[in-house]
């Protein structure tokens, strides 16, 4: 019940602000927000069971009749654009969800498709309110028409887009470089020369376009959600000035200014959005081929490149001493794969992935060099006791009894364990050379067959 008052309230609130915006002198309203609350309203309903949703859609039946009626519209024109509304809403949602399609806006692709969904629903509302503008006599239909579609589709595609972003965003608060505060204060400084040059300077209509210089540089510059947020900002403004009868759109008819209006909006919208979701997704493409060129597939630690540029910092930043290496091989690996397959033997393998993050220090780096062996990196020790002592801790962790997908547990695993502590000019290489020479010096000392290994071996392979 809470979502649909909420919604009902935005709704209601929206076509309040959609009356609000009529130009003096006329009943053409520049903006028409109740279209995107719509839109959202459908989707929230969308994902809801069926009478659920069907409670939320005759809610927004009910408000666009009732507001309508309140604001003074004709008992007629209400009740035909209860179907203009409705229809908008049900259209684009259902264009947007077609085929079970998770409705976001992360890419140009999402960008993409909200726009043909919004222009389907807006189309089907602009031939509606149409067709009853023919009943009632309205000589001008094609400019009825063109303002319906060109009005509450820019409104709803900004509107939507700007919400679903904002869902999609990370809030975080990173301190800012002051090179970058200098740039974002000039950034503002130029919207509002632009804007002051454009709105109240009257240039001429080309020029209005200038807007567009500081949406490209937001857009490119910093994050989708800064971009969405400058696209309310800056679409706010030109409708605040048109109302206020300054800038561009002086001395032209109502319906004109309504179709102008959402031009500008509209374009600014397809710059700043596009522009700013090619970079994110670009952005987020980086990461993952990153994340894949430095983690291990498997497990998800680090992988050999990662440790070694940790290591190697490691090494650079502290002193002699203080930086250890815990270098792990499973005994008997082979033989797990062997007796129980490899999709069991990758199953152990992540499961010693996890005792190892769960074991170590806050600050360590645990990796997979490949096969069965893992390596620890340990920083800020006191001394090698601290580094013997945190291998000890691993290879307890180890050793503790398994349960696989078959639900028949390992005995024991047992594991071979060697330690190097970083000395003057050592690096990377050495450091793990020598914790490799110290494992299989483990490994001779304790050669024995292993518990688990003898269990498993016993077993026939499946």
């Amino acid at each position: 019940m809470l979502p649909a008052l909420g919604f009902g309230a935005a709704y209601s609130v929206a076509i309040l602000v959609g009356r609000a915006t009529r130009v003096e002198g006329s009943e053409v309203s520049l903006v028409w927000p109740a279209a995107a609350v719509a839109v959202l309203w459908g989707i929230h309903a969308r994902g809801l069971p069926r009478r659920a949703a069907a409670f939320h859609w005759t809610v927004l039946a009910a408000l666009t009749l009732g507001v309508n009626l309140t604001t003074g519209a004709p008992v007629g024109l209400s009740t035909w654009f209860v179907l203009v509304n409705v229809a908008l809403a049900a259209v684009t949602t259902l264009v947007l969800g077609y085929g079970g399609r998770q409705i976001t806006l992360r890419d140009p692709a999402d960008l993409g498709h909200l726009v043909v969904a919004v222009t389907c629903g807006t189309l089907v509302a602009a031939a509606l309110a149409t067709v009853y503008f023919a009943a009632v006599g309205h000589e001008d239909l094609p400019q009825t028409f063109g303002l319906f579609a060109v009005r509450n589709g820019v409104t709803a595609l900004a509107g939507a887009a700007v919400v679903l972003r904002l869902q999609e965003a990370q809030w975080r608060r990173p301190q800012p470089s002051r090179p970058r505060v200098l740039e974002s204060v000039a950034c503002v400084v130029v919207t509002v020369v632009v804007f002051a040059r454009v709105f109240w300077f009257n240039p001429g209509l080309p020029t209005a376009f200038g807007i567009m210089l500081p949406a490209m540089w937001v857009s490119l510059r910093y994050t989708t959600t800064t971009g969405t947020l400058f696209l309310a900002g800056a679409g706010g403004s030109i409708v605040w000035a048109t109302l206020l009868d300054r800038g561009t759109l002086q001395g032209i008819t109502p319906q004109e200014q309504a179709l102008l209006a959402q031009g500008m909006v509209g374009c600014l919208a397809m710059v700043v959005l596009t522009l700013a979701l090619f970079r994110d997704s670009r952005n987020d493409l980086i990461e993952r081929l990153r994340h894949l060129a430095l983690q291990d597939p498997l497990t998800g630690l680090a992988n050999r490149t990662l440790l070694t540029e940790r290591l190697d910092d490691a090494i650079a930043r502290g002193e002699p001493g203080t930086v250890g290496v815990i270098l792990m091989d499973l005994d008997g690996f082979k033989l797990v794969n062997d007796a129980w397959g490899h999709a069991e033997g990758d199953l152990l393998l992540v499961e010693i992935a996890r005792r190892l993050l769960a074991t170590v220090r806050a600050g360590d780096t645990v990796a997979r060099l490949g096969g069965d062996e893992f390596v620890v990196v340990c920083t800020r020790l006191r001394d090698a006791d601290e580094l013997r002592l945190c291998a000890e801790r691993i290879r307890d962790s180890v050793a503790e009894p398994y349960g696989q997908a078959s639900d028949a547990p390992y005995d024991r695993i047992t594991a071979s364990i060697g330690i190097a502590l970083s000395e003057r000019s050592c690096n990377s290489r050495s450091l793990l050379s020598r914790a490799d020479k110290s494992m299989y010096d483990d490994k001779r000392a304790r050669r024995r067959p292993p518990a688990t290994v003898t269990a498993l071996a016993a077993r026939p392979a499946r």
